[in-house]
């Protein structure tokens, strides 16, 4: 009983981290996880000994490890696109998973026991949302409700998951009752969505002979909302678009790890470019897929997700024999995942992570494993894997600590173009290659002193992470400075064609043609930039207009 005490406190501890503030990038709390993890993992090797337990690999176990190789050789042979913090990451989920796997094999472990753990962890962040929403405590300044997230998106889903699984665990009335008057408040579709789903499928039998009013029910709100935020649904339609584009044009291994947004950036201007009708007015510059499994068919290709489908599905079968409240709160998470992005925050990857290890630990099976693999499963598989622990938390450990003071560092300064900036942004320059943020103020800070080469190819390496047009417009800025008005010309054009709802890359055309003293480019840039249909109306559009319409009336 102590023995299981213990390991309870220790599963207790790493959902601790399911519930402190989520930050952009690396942080403390990315670097106490990974200590933690080991000192755990520690823990529960002795108990693992001193209980005399058999840890046997399972299915599931092959499906990661092999997944994880594949992404760890994809990154490795394509060096194209920063992906330095992805590995990383999946280095410590990877670590995470293994620690858990030896915990849940240590001793018996409930599904109850998880369930609580994960309800309790979203009762926090109830608690944390009322009080925002009393004292106006939120952690951005358009939304009164964020929890320790930094918007209401990735907060909805664990409220999600807290309402799916207490009614699916048949727990009192007023636990999901708190989460059900909470989670509108949100706003998010696809927290709705998939507490309606998975509402569905745990009351189907007392639903079913009223199925096709809630189907037409349904399909009302779903208009209702898609109504009320339809630049945000189409803008993620054409994300979703372009993204299975790009599996059609690479669709063995993808295009690369950490390729996405350049590959998104791509897709869209020669899909434009195909179709110059299409109505792109929602496109907008992404931070997120949008859709985890499009960003993984992207990124690796039909091999990775293949590796993603398997192990959902015998994650599943599993779940659906041993822990049936984790596995529907797995679908909520899933399904939040399809049309927003929690799975890309540290809280839903601990919370994944936490589901799959238990779900491919199967006590049964260790214990009548037959004894000629005892000694492996005894002493030998949990060595190794406690040794694997060890390798992956170091060199993770090492290389998220000076990631994180880098940006640290950074953001101390960040929006500052001082020329004494320049030698400490080149030092940390190797470490933040995956940070537009950095790059594009590197970038304005090499251009606004005078190195507009250097500041391009800075700028070049931002093209490589993010579809904003800017790093475009900025290199075409740079090379008019330069008088090479050929490449200028082809920098905003470029800009123009990676997003083609933006006034601003037509607006430096029309002053490139001006400069240069070409008439007839001037006026039929200058026409389309009054004819042009800008996004959103602003004091800065009415003067690049005012500006098209003195140059027609010259």
């Amino acid at each position: 009983m102590k023995y299981k005490i213990l390991v309870i406190l220790c599963i207790g501890i790493l959902l601790w981290f399911v519930i402190q503030p989520v930050e952009q990038r690396w942080s403390e709390t990315d670097i106490h996880l990974i200590k933690t993890i080991c000192v755990v993992s520690a823990v529960a090797l002795l108990i693992f000994f001193l209980q005399k337990q058999q840890l046997a690999i399972s299915t599931i176990d092959v499906v990661v490890l092999l997944w994880f190789g594949y992404v760890m050789i994809r990154a490795g042979m394509d060096t194209t696109y920063p992906c330095a913090s992805f590995c990383l990451r999946t280095m410590q989920m990877l670590a995470l998973y293994i620690g858990l796997r030896l915990i849940l094999s240590s001793a018996s472990i409930s599904e109850k026991i998880i369930v609580w753990g994960i309800l309790l962890c979203a009762f926090y962040e109830v608690l944390i949302g009322g009080l925002q929403l009393v004292n106006g405590t939120s952690r951005h300044n358009f939304y009164a409700l964020t929890g320790t997230f930094l918007n209401p998106g990735p907060y909805s889903a664990i409220l999600s998951m807290g309402l799916v699984m207490s009614c699916q665990a048949k727990k009192p009335y007023w636990i999901p009752l708190i989460f059900a008057i909470l989670l509108p408040a949100t706003w998010s579709r696809a927290a709705l969505l998939s507490a309606a789903v998975c509402l569905a499928i745990i009351y189907w039998e007392q639903w079913k002979r009223w199925r096709w009013w809630v189907a037409i029910g349904a399909l009302c709100i779903a208009a209702v909302f898609y109504f009320l935020k339809q630049g945000s649904a189409d803008g993620r339609s054409i994300i979703y678009l372009v993204s299975l584009l790009n599996i059609y044009h690479s669709p063995i291994w993808g295009s690369g790890i950490g390729s996405f947004f350049h590959q998104y950036a791509e897709g869209l201007a020669l899909f434009c470019q195909q179709h110059p009708t299409f109505n792109v007015e929602s496109t907008d510059v992404l931070m997120s897929a949008f859709n985890e499994l499009l960003y993984v068919g992207v990124e690796q290709g039909l091999v990775g997700l293949a590796f993603a489908i398997v192990l959902i599905i015998l994650l599943f079968l599993q779940l659906k024999e041993k822990g049936k409240a984790l596995g529907i709160g797995l679908l909520s998470l899933l399904i939040s995942s399809m049309f927003s992005y929690p799975l890309e925050q540290l809280p839903y990857q601990i919370l994944f992570v936490v589901i799959a290890a238990y779900g491919a630990t199967n006590k049964g099976y260790t214990e009548t494993a037959p004894i000629r693999n005892s000694f492996s499963r005894r002493y030998l598989i949990p060595i190794g894997a406690f040794g694997g622990i060890l390798l992956l938390s170091g060199f993770a450990h090492h290389h998220i600590t000076i990631r994180a003071k880098a940006d640290s560092d950074y953001w101390m300064t960040a929006g500052i173009k001082h020329s004494a900036l320049i030698k400490a942004h080149y030092e940390i320059l190797p470490l933040l290659r995956g940070n537009p943020y950095f790059l594009f103020d590197f970038g304005k800070t090499l251009s606004e002193n005078g190195r507009y080469t250097d500041s391009n190819a800075v700028l070049r390496l931002g093209t490589l992470i993010s579809n904003d047009p800017m790093f475009y417009v900025i290199q075409g800025n740079n090379y008019l400075q330069m008088n090479l008005y050929q490449k200028a010309e082809q920098a905003y054009q470029k800009a123009f064609g990676i997003m083609p709802n933006r006034i601003y890359p037509l607006y430096r055309l029309m002053l490139l043609y001006e400069k240069k003293g070409d008439i007839t480019k001037e006026k039929e840039m200058a026409q389309r930039v009054i004819s042009f249909k800008e996004k959103v109306v602003s004091p800065a559009t009415k003067e690049m207009k005012d500006k098209a319409r003195t140059i027609l009336n010259k």
